[in-house]
């Protein structure tokens, strides 16, 4: 009998990375430093603008709700094509999108971009993991997906600062000539490390399916109760996401009356220590396993969700907000792990789709339910639905999975694939 083989260290896994997951790894790192950018002045944008607040979470609802309704049908697309070429064709479809929100203020032209903007995520949504998975090994696969998502965080915290002093900057150099220029200005300064993105993609290997094509439909689903089942708890998990991780923000204002500045450091900090988790996640899975590191990283995250409801000052409420982030955060990408390697090379994406739909239309129904609880000031009650709903998601995912390792060979079934 032959010795086992030494385990891989953490660093030698990391050397380990291929070249097309290090890629992956550069296009969300310059996706989250643009949207970084994004997320700190668009709204503001809107608003300086002069549209009123009714809109701006209505166009906001738009994209959401439109990749949620297309996203079943995105993945069989994707699983019939080759996932990097659709890719590209996503991210071009949102950067012409986010152009023309950036270069616009017409209320038409905004909605129809709001649309292709939906669509692009919904191509990319349902192509990343199952790509990912292609051109990643068992070994790999979990650093490449943890640490992908912990420099995606670093990216993002970047991103958000930079954009924060864009405008001064415009505005010092006498090129904005009122704040509304100095906003545009910086967010066509966000396309520039997006398009940087999209053109990492291009070097990417193609992922051609072999074998005849199939018809369009769910026949080359083979584990449909895996899908069922995980979908169904992420779904329920969702709508719990929806009811808080939007509003963040407005709970700390009006529950604490922190301003923008204090926020931002909260905010700040949960993303450095999310990082910092993600970055430890692969020594954590070695440790607990996949399974046992989704079931109980997520059942520590529910107490510091749970302390919202009821945190009577800003320092625990901010505690609860970082400590929720960081638990839940190791667990979700090993959650992508677990379910891309249940299944076929020839399913991935419609199971991406399928979930995707799920989370999409849940966290936008949630989003709905957490505004009409603000508006009504009941502040602390999305908090503590969201703990329920989280709970209850947990003991259906360790209903259904706990003990299953996921891990298949992708050979076991090439005599399967596209047939």
């Amino acid at each position: 009998m032959s010795a086992e083989a030494p385990k891989l260290t953490y660093s030698e896994k990391i050397r380990l990375i291929s070249r097309d997951a290090r890629l992956t790894i550069g296009t969300w790192m310059a996706w989250a430093f643009g949207y970084g950018i994004n997320d700190v002045l668009f709204n503001l944008y809107l608003l300086e603008a002069g549209f009123e607040e009714a809109f701006i979470g209505f166009f906001l609802s738009i994209s959401i709700s439109l990749t949620g309704i297309l996203a079943i049908g995105l993945g069989i697309l994707a699983d019939r094509f080759s996932r990097k070429r659709m890719l590209l064709v996503g991210y071009a479809t949102v950067l012409l999108s986010l152009f023309v929100q950036y270069s616009t203020l017409n209320p038409l032209y905004l909605l129809l971009s709001q649309l292709l903007n939906g669509v692009g995520f919904g191509i990319t949504g349902v192509c990343w993991q199952p790509y990912t998975v292609s051109v990643t090994t068992d070994e790999e696969r979990v650093h490449v997906f943890t640490v992908r998502f912990a420099f995606f965080l670093i990216a993002s915290l970047f991103g958000s600062l930079t954009g924060g002093f864009l405008p001064t900057v415009w505005t010092n150099l006498g090129l904005a000539v009122n704040l509304l220029m100095a906003y545009r200005m910086s967010l066509w300064v966000a396309l520039i490390p997006m398009s940087i993105g999209a053109l990492i993609i291009v070097p990417m290997t193609v992922d051609t399916p072999e074998g005849p094509r199939r018809p369009f439909g769910f026949s080359h689903i083979r584990h449909r109760e895996f899908i069922g089942k995980y979908a169904f708890a992420w779904t329920v998990s969702g709508l719990g996401a929806g009811m808080i991780v939007h509003t963040f923000n407005m709970f700390f204002n009006l529950a604490f009356e922190a301003d923008s500045v204090t926020i931002g450091i909260i905010f700040g900090i949960n993303t450095l220590v999310m990082a910092a988790g993600n970055f430890a996640s692969p020594a954590i899975v070695d440790k607990f396993g996949k399974v046992g590191t989704i079931i109980w990283f997520q059942v520590l995250s529910v107490p510091f969700l749970a302390s919202l409801a009821w945190s009577p000052i800003l320092a625990i409420g901010a505690l609860g907000f970082i400590g929720r982030a960081l638990f839940i955060n190791i667990a979700w990408p090993v959650m992508d792990v677990f379910y891309m390697e249940g299944l076929d090379k020839a399913e991935r994406s419609t199971a991406m789709g399928i979930i995707n739909t799920g989370d999409s239309l849940s966290r936008a129904a949630g989003l709905n339910i957490a505004g009409w609880l603000l508006g009504a000031g009941l502040l602390r009650v999305p908090y503590a639905l969201a703990a329920v709903l989280y709970t209850i998601s947990i003991v259906l995912f360790y209903y259904f999975f706990n003990g299953l390792s996921s891990r298949r060979s992708d050979d076991q079934y090439n005599k399967d694939q596209f047939t």
